[in-house]
Formats: C-alpha cells, sequence, structure tokens
C-alpha cells in the first residue's frame, strides 16, 4: 500500500497525509472544529480548530488517493457548504473511500425543523432550536451579540439520500443523531457505504 501510495503521489505531483493509525485504517473527521475525535484525521481550515490537518475540507481529495480512506465523518459542518460545493464533494469522498468504506453525516434536518417550527409557536426556547437548526448559531452566540457564519445550504434526509445514491453510495441507514449529544427532533444520521 505505501509503494502505491508513493507511486501515486509521484504520478500526480500532489502532497498528501496519511498518518498511521492503530488498526492502519485511515478515518477523517471532517469540519471538526474544536470537537477532536481520537482515531480520526479531524480536518478543519478554522484558525481555532482543534484538528491535525488545517485545511479546506471540500479540496481532501488532493491529501488522499483513491481507495485510500475506511470512513469520512461530516459532523454539522456539510451545511455550510452550498449544494454544488456539497455534490462536488461527495464525489471526491467517493473516489477516496475505499471499497466498503463509509460515509456518515449529522445535520439538522429542514422537514424537522420546519415541523418543529409549525408545532411549537408558545414555547420559545423550542422555536428558537428549530431556527438554531437552520441558521448554526449558538445561543451564547447571541447573548454576546456576536456574529457567526449561517449555514449555506438546508438539508432534508430523502435529499441527501438521494444525493449520496447519485454518486454511488448504497446501504443508506438514516437514524437518530448520535453527536453533540444529539437532538433527535431535529437532527439526522445518515450512513452510506461505497
Amino acid at each position: 500500500m505505501i509503494v502505491k501510495l508513493r507511486n501515486w503521489a509521484r504520478r500526480t505531483k500532489r502532497t498528501w497525509f496519511f498518518p498511521s493509525k492503530p488498526d492502519g485504517k485511515v478515518r477523517l473527521h471532517l469540519g471538526c472544529g474544536q470537537d477532536y475525535w481520537p482515531g480520526y484525521v479531524n480536518v478543519d481550515i478554522g484558525a481555532d480548530a482543534l484538528c491535525d490537518l488545517r485545511m479546506d475540507f471540500t479540496r481532501i481529495g488532493e491529501r488522499y488517493p483513491h481507495d485510500s480512506v475506511a470512513e469520512v465523518a461530516l459532523i454539522h459542518s456539510l451545511s455550510y457548504l452550498r449544494l454544488w460545493q456539497a455534490r462536488d464533494l461527495f464525489i471526491e469522498l467517493y473516489q477516496i473511500l475505499e471499497p466498503g468504506g463509509r460515509i456518515i453525516v449529522e445535520l439538522p434536518d429542514l422537514a424537522k425543523c420546519a415541523q418543529k417550527l409549525l408545532t411549537c409557536e408558545s414555547d420559545l426556547a423550542e422555536y428558537l432550536e428549530a431556527v438554531r437548526g437552520l441558521y448554526a448559531f449558538g445561543m451564547d452566540q447571541i447573548d454576546r451579540r456576536e456574529m457567526f457564519t449561517p449555514y449555506a445550504f438546508g438539508w432534508s434526509a430523502w435529499h441527501l439520500q438521494q444525493e449520496l445514491e447519485m454518486v454511488g453510495f448504497r446501504q443508506i441507514i438514516i437514524c437518530d443523531p448520535q453527536a453533540h449529544s444529539g437532538f433527535p427532533g431535529r437532527d439526522i444520521r445518515l450512513e452510506a457505504t461505497k
């Protein structure tokens, strides 16, 4: 495998980052922010991110050759991309994942947020939680009157599933979120296999 990677790097004249993990598998946590995952290569471009690799994760295909990654996790990071950026990223991720590799995506579900907005008319906390799912702010940012970067696109489970299937992902499972202490009334998790 190492010889294959060296040949690929010479041929494509690309730099690559392929750290050794205890089980020999490469797992990527894209858009990690302050949420560092041991056993993963944590990737983020933010100056204050706790990451192993500081780069724009939409360019991750420049660092990893085809069929070299076992797992990719995007936890509340995909929605910061525009639809065309996400589609390009799905293609790159499909290419760098090894056969049988999987992608995990957790994010707010537009349909769940809309349903919550329509049913919580007198409950301010529930209402704001649904709005947070659409715009990606923290209540502490509101309290401090701090600027934040809003989401660029919103996803519903059926739409995300369709986009992943168009690229070639299979065995797509939609379930409750597991990261960020989970908001099952607002968020979704999709797992798909190459």
